[in-house]
């Protein structure tokens, strides 16, 4: 059944999900200077900055530079993995996926991904580790035995739970990385907070 006219131009609510698909790319012509320091810092080779960091007050569009560049790099087919968090579910605004979901893109992207990633995962402890000994084991690891160059987009790091410490754990494994492992590259999004 059709819908009613008054209806038809309607935007539809999208439950939010890591991915991104709340979220909608930038409009052509729309910020090109911010689009184009990125894909610079992405393609740089030499650059020792893993890690960009895009921070403005809400509602300035960083989720929508974050969902276009996640459409630019899927179209360049570059390993990538996403993470949009939002305030909307538990789910979204929780790390208890984000190691699993970031492994699993890779897997999805690559499948020589998933031997050392699930053998990490069948670690009697898998459970009991650390965020960050998480991370390193299905993230950092795989990506250097495979000598593999990757980019991970963290959308919304401000939306992202921390009555428990849970975002102090995710940005103190980004931030021990970052010296570690050059194979990636991390486009991150929040408010200057």
């Amino acid at each position: 059944m059709p819908l009613p006219p008054y209806l038809a131009h309607q935007p539809r609510k999208v439950l939010p999900n890591v991915y991104g698909v709340q979220h909608v790319p930038c409009l052509t012509g729309t910020r090109q200077k911010t689009l184009a320091a990125i894909s610079k810092w992405a393609n740089e080779k030499t650059d020792s900055k893993p890690i960009f960091l895009l921070l403005d007050v809400a509602g300035s569009g960083k989720s929508t530079v974050a969902k276009h560049m996640a459409n630019q790099w899927t179209r360049d087919e570059r390993l990538l993995a996403r993470f949009f968090f939002s305030r909307d579910t538990a789910t979204t605004m929780s790390t208890e996926t984000f190691c699993s979901t970031v492994a699993d893109a890779f897997i999805a992207l690559d499948e020589r991904f998933k031997v050392p990633i699930e053998a990490f995962k069948k670690r009697p402890d898998f459970r009991l580790l650390s965020f960050d000994e998480k991370f390193n084991g299905i993230v950092i690891s795989p990506l250097q035995k495979l000598n593999r160059d990757a980019i991970l987009i963290i959308d919304a790091l401000d939306e992202c739970d921390n009555e428990h410490g849970s975002r102090d754990e995710l940005l103190n494994a980004l931030h021990g990385q970052q010296f570690s492992s050059p194979r990636l590259r991390i486009l991150a999004t929040g408010r200057p907070e």
